[in-house]
C-alpha cells in the first residue's frame, strides 16, 4: 500500500546537465519570431520596429533623487528594525524610478542589504512584463530598426534581470552599421551606469568591434566588480588570457550567485587540475575559493590555451522544474523555470501528470505525460507544438542530437524521428531509468536495481551490474561523460557514483529521499527529493550550498 502511494505521489525528471552535446544538442533550434510577435501582440504591442521602440520609450522612467535613494538603501542594512522597515517601503513606493540603485545594491557587501534589494526589484520587476522585454528584444535582434541602440540604452536600467541577456544580444546586433560602431555604444562604455557599461562592452565584444576593443579592455580595471565580471567573461569567450586574472579576483568582490559563470569557466579551462573548491554560501569560502584558483592560474598560465576550449556555450543557470502543486487538482503538474534568483522565468500547468521535462530551444519544452500516454513539446505558455501517443506510459523522455526524441515506458523503450514515426524500440521488463548515450549504447535500470547497458543496434548486454534500487517509479539518473552513472538511492537517503565496472566512486551523498540527480559542468550535484518539496546543490566536496523549497512535491529537476 505504501509503494502504491509513493508511486501515485511522485513524478520527476530526467536530470541532465545542459551544455553536455549529447543531451541537449539539436540540429536547429526553433525561430521563436511568430511566438514573440503573438506575445507582444497580447499586450496591444505592435511588432513593427517602431512599436517596439515607442514601447520601450514609455517605459524609460526619470530616476529618483540618487542620494535620496542611497540613503534609502543604505537603511535596508540598519540595526533598527523601524529605520529597515521604513527604508523598504519608501524604496517600494518609488518603483520602477529606484531599480537603479536597487540593482547595483545588489552588490552591496552587507548581506542584509543586497538581500532587502534584491527582494524589492523583484517585486517592482513582477510588474514590469519581463515576457514581453525578452521578446521584443530577440525581434530587435532581427528587425534592427532605426534609433535601436539609443532607444535600448536608455530603457535598459529598467530592464528586467531576466531580460537583460536579451538586450545585450539586441544590442550587438545592431551594433555595427555599415561598418561602423554605433556612437551611442561607444558613449556608453564609460557611462555612469554600471549596468551599461558592462552590457554594453559585451555586446561590443560580441559584435567583433575590434576598434573598441582597447576601450573594452580598460574595463578590466572598471571600480564596479560587476562590470569587471563581465567584460572578464566576454573577453575570455574573446580568447584573451589577460581577462583570466579578473575573473579570479573578482571572486573575492561579490556574492556566489554572480560568480558561477567565472567559476564555470575557470572550470572548463582547468580540467582535472581545478582546486578542490567551491565558492560556497560565505565571504570566508568565497575568497578561499579566489585564491586557490589564483594559485591554479600562476602556476598554469604559460601552458593556458584558450584557443583549444570552446566557452562559447556556457549555462544560463536556469533550474526546470516538474512539480505536483498543492494548489491544483491531483494528477496535475506545473511544468517551471527560475532564473539563479530563484525567480520563475516562465510556467505552466499539465493536466495530464506530466513526470519528465527537457527544454529544447529559446521557447520550447519537452514533456512526458504520464496519464497522457503521450509526449508533447510546448511553448513556455504551455500551447502544444507536437505531440504523439506512445505505447505504455512515458516516465522519462530525451532529446537526441540528432532531433529523435528516445522514450521511457515501464516496459518498453522507444525512439520516435521528427515526424513522430517510430524506428526503434526495445521491450524489457520493469524499467525504471533509461538513458540513450551517443556512441550507440543504451542504459537503463530495473525495479530491482540491476543496471544493464547494452548496444542498441544489437539489443546485446555489454555489462551489468547492481546500482540499488531506486524504490521509485518517477526518476533519474546522470550518465556522466567519462561513463560513470551518477544514481539517487532512494531508500538508502543517498546519491552514488558508479564507475563503468560497478565500482562506487567517491563518497556518496547523504540526503533524504531522492530520486533524481544530475552533475553539473562545475562538478557540483544538483538533487531532487520527492518528498520533502526540495530541490538541493552540492559542491564538489559534498557540502549544500543551495537549497529550494517548493510549493508541492518535485518530481523532476534539471539545470541549462
Amino acid at each position: 500500500m505504501r509503494l502504491l502511494t509513493i508511486l501515485s505521489g511522485l513524478l520527476f525528471l530526467v536530470l541532465l546537465a545542459p551544455g553536455r552535446g549529447q543531451e541537449m544538442a539539436r540540429e536547429k533550434e526553433p525561430d521563436t519570431t511568430a511566438e514573440d510577435q503573438k506575445t507582444l501582440q497580447a499586450v496591444g504591442v505592435g511588432v513593427d520596429g517602431a512599436s517596439i521602440l515607442d514601447y520601450y520609450r514609455k517605459r524609460t522612467f526619470t530616476e529618483a533623487d540618487p542620494t535620496k535613494v542611497k540613503d534609502l538603501i543604505n537603511d535596508l542594512g540598519s540595526k533598527n528594525f523601524l529605520v529597515r522597515e521604513k527604508a523598504y517601503g519608501e524604496l517600494q513606493k518609488l518603483g520602477p524610478a529606484a531599480l537603479v540603485a536597487l540593482k547595483q545594491a545588489e552588490s552591496n557587501p552587507r548581506t542584509e542589504t543586497r538581500r532587502r534589494a534584491a527582494e524589492l526589484r523583484q517585486l517592482i520587476e513582477a510588474e514590469s512584463q519581463p515576457a514581453v522585454q525578452a521578446a521584443s528584444a530577440r525581434l530587435i535582434c532581427k528587425l534592427k530598426p532605426p534609433k535601436a541602440a539609443e532607444v535600448m540604452l536608455a530603457y535598459l536600467p529598467f530592464a528586467d534581470n531576466s531580460a537583460v541577456d536579451d538586450f545585450g544580444n539586441a544590442l550587438a546586433a545592431v551594433a555595427i552599421k555599415e561598418g561602423k560602431t554605433e556612437p551611442a555604444l561607444v558613449k556608453a562604455l564609460s557611462d555612469k551606469l554600471p549596468i551599461k557599461r558592462g552590457i554594453v562592452a559585451q555586446a561590443l565584444t560580441k559584435a567583433k568591434a575590434a576598434d573598441q576593443l582597447p576601450a573594452i579592455r580598460g574595463l578590466l580595471k572598471d571600480t564596479d566588480a560587476g562590470v569587471r565580471l563581465r567584460v572578464g567573461l566576454a573577453l575570455a569567450r574573446n580568447k584573451e588570457k589577460e581577462a583570466l586574472p579578473v575573473l579570479v579576483n573578482v571572486m573575492g568582490d561579490l556574492p556566489p550567485e554572480q560568480l558561477w559563470q567565472a567559476e564555470e569557466l575557470l572550470l572548463r579551462l582547468a580540467g582535472d587540475k581545478a582546486p578542490s573548491v567551491s565558492l560556497g554560501t560565505n565571504e570566508e569560502s568565497r575568497k578561499a575559493c579566489r585564491d586557490a584558483w589564483a594559485r591554479w592560474l600562476e602556476a598554469n598560465k604559460k601552458n593556458i590555451d584558450l584557443a583549444k576550449i570552446n566557452l562559447d556555450k556556457t549555462m544560463l543557470g536556469y533550474t526546470l522544474m516538474v512539480v505536483q502543486s498543492f494548489n491544483i487538482g491531483r494528477g496535475q503538474g506545473v511544468i517551471m523555470e527560475m532564473d539563479n534568483a530563484k525567480k520563475p522565468k516562465w510556467q505552466f500547468e499539465v493536466p495530464t501528470y506530466p513526470v519528465d521535462a527537457v527544454v529544447t530551444g529559446p521557447d520550447r519544452v519537452l514533456i512526458a505525460e504520464y496519464n497522457g500516454a503521450r509526449i508533447t513539446e510546448r511553448d513556455f505558455k504551455g500551447n502544444i507544438k507536437f505531440e504523439k501517443q506512445v505505447n505504455g506510459n512515458p516516465i522519462g523522455v530525451q532529446r537526441l542530437p540528432n532531433g529523435n526524441t528516445f522514450v521511457v515506458t515501464q516496459n518498453r523503450l522507444a525512439e520516435y524521428n521528427r515526424k513522430g514515426e517510430e524506428v526503434y524500440a526495445f521491450n524489457g521488463p520493469a524499467i525504471f531509468r533509461a538513458r540513450k548515450l551517443n556512441n550507440g549504447e543504451i542504459i537503463f535500470v530495473t525495479n530491482t536495481g540491476r543496471l544493464t547497458r547494452m548496444n542498441a543496434k544489437t539489443q546485446k548486454e555489454i555489462a551489468s551490474f547492481d546500482v540499488g534500487n531506486p524504490a521509485t517509479l518517477f526518476g533519474s539518473m546522470d550518465v556522466l561523460p567519462n561513463g560513470n552513472i551518477l544514481m539517487p538511492q532512494y531508500s538508502a537517503n543517498r546519491v552514488v557514483e558508479f564507475d563503468r565496472n560497478g565500482k562506487m566512486v567517491g563518497t556518496p551523498l547523504q540526503i533524504n529521499q531522492p530520486s533524481s540527480a544530475v552533475r553539473l559542468p562545475n562538478g557540483n550535484t544538483l538533487v531532487g527529493c520527492l518528498n520533502n518539496q526540495m530541490v538541493v546543490e552540492f559542491d564538489r566536496t559534498g557540502k549544500q550550498i543551495w537549497t529550494h523549497r517548493t510549493n508541492g512535491t518535485v518530481f523532476n529537476v534539471r539545470r541549462r
